[in-house]
């Protein structure tokens, strides 16, 4: 795992998932009968956007997910008290992204969250990178690696230049204290 700094003085996270080709298998399977929401509702502009809370209960999902908790937790350290008990961060909503050649999405944050991440399904070597763009940072689309990062920061994608489609998933975590869902 790899973390580096950013403008802002932020710091993202980069590591790899173990059981990638797993998830692959599960999302691939699973698109085939998605729902999707219209493009005017996202930045992202990509042939499929599946709904925002996309298969809560898939425990191959659920897994990838508390992988991705945990090392933001053991990168950030964001636990706090709230009313005397400690917060713990719940993942808020999760989707996917299909890119097909000429997709993008525009820049965008998720300042109501408190972290965010994008994981790479599928992709190639020519695959359009996830940038931060206050600092230009370009982060290689890589199948089964994890960006994660502090919600406010601005990021985008490229136009996808590559024929073969590119599949993310993507989600937010918010801080909840006890008692709060």
């Amino acid at each position: 795992m790899e973390v580096i700094s950013v403008k802002h003085n932020a710091k993202i996270v980069i590591g790899n998932y173990q059981f990638a080709d797993k998830v692959k298998s599960e999302v691939l399977s699973l698109l085939k009968s998605c729902n999707t929401i219209p493009q005017d509702h996202s930045n992202v502009k990509a042939s499929i956007h599946t709904e925002w809370d996309w298969h809560p209960n898939n425990i191959t999902f659920r897994n990838l997910k508390g992988f991705i908790r945990e090392e933001i937790e053991k990168s950030y350290k964001p636990g706090r008290m709230i009313d005397g008990h400690r917060a713990w961060l719940k993942c808020s909503n999760f989707w996917a992204n299909v890119y097909e050649k000429g997709e993008y999405a525009n820049s965008h944050d998720h300042r109501t969250h408190d972290y965010s991440f994008a994981y790479f399904v599928k992709c190639n070597f020519r695959s359009s990178p996830l940038i931060f763009d206050d600092s230009r940072r370009k982060i290689r689309a890589k199948e089964g690696r994890f960006v994660a990062f502090p919600s406010f920061l601005k990021h985008s994608v490229p136009r996808h230049q590559s024929n073969d489609t590119r599949i993310t998933l993507s989600g937010n975590f918010s801080l909840i204290g006890k008692g709060e869902d």
